[in-house]
């Protein structure tokens, strides 16, 4: 009889501390106080379509190197998620990018195989890299106010697409979050 009791009470803490959980899909998701999923998703839907439009009828040349953006926010924001949706999407698009930050691992790569040990049908072929012309920075900012026991921050994310050749800044684009939520215990 002890047993059964421990049995069932071990199964019942089990099933007590189980917790569950669901997925729904990212177009559903609901406003949160915190950044979240609707700032991710518009912010690389706006972001990569402006710029995809921009490379296609002024550009049309030329390969884009993509810098990390910067939070300048009293959030924790992952931009590198936003970076790569918005990178996901334009490589999509067809606009073609480099990353730089391989290099020396090519490089050693090539030179490796210079010294006979590579078979030839596998060997990387020197003088191959492909230079950026356009780098794409970022920035997230905001101000954040109190009012009546609400909070209201405004943030905005901005894209840069700098000439390196110029120093120009030849495309920008901005996405803006207008947000209201309440404060728990403001005001006692």
């Amino acid at each position: 009889m002890r047993q059964i009791s421990f049995l069932l009470f071990f199964v019942s803490f089990l099933v007590s501390c189980s917790s569950s959980v669901s997925y729904q899909k990212p177009e559903n998701a609901k406003p949160t106080k915190q950044w979240g999923v609707i700032e991710v998703k518009e912010t690389a839907k706006s972001m990569s379509h402006s710029l995809s439009v921009y490379y296609k009828t002024e550009l049309k040349n030329g390969y884009l190197e993509w810098k990390a953006i910067e939070n300048s926010t009293s959030e924790h924001i992952d931009t590198k998620l936003i970076s790569n949706e918005i990178l996901n999407q334009l490589t999509k698009d067809k606009v073609p990018f480099v990353d730089t930050t391989i290099r020396g691992d090519a490089t050693k790569e090539m030179a490796f195989g210079k010294t006979g040990m590579v078979s030839s049908d596998s060997r990387l072929a020197v003088g191959k890299f492909k230079s950026p012309s356009h780098q794409i920075k970022g920035e997230i900012n905001e101000v954040v106010n109190y009012e009546s026991g609400n909070k209201i921050q405004y943030i905005t994310v901005t894209l840069f697409l700098v000439s390196l050749e110029t120093n120009q800044i030849v495309w920008s684009e901005q996405t803006n979050f207008l947000k209201r939520s309440r404060v728990e215990g403001y005001g006692f």
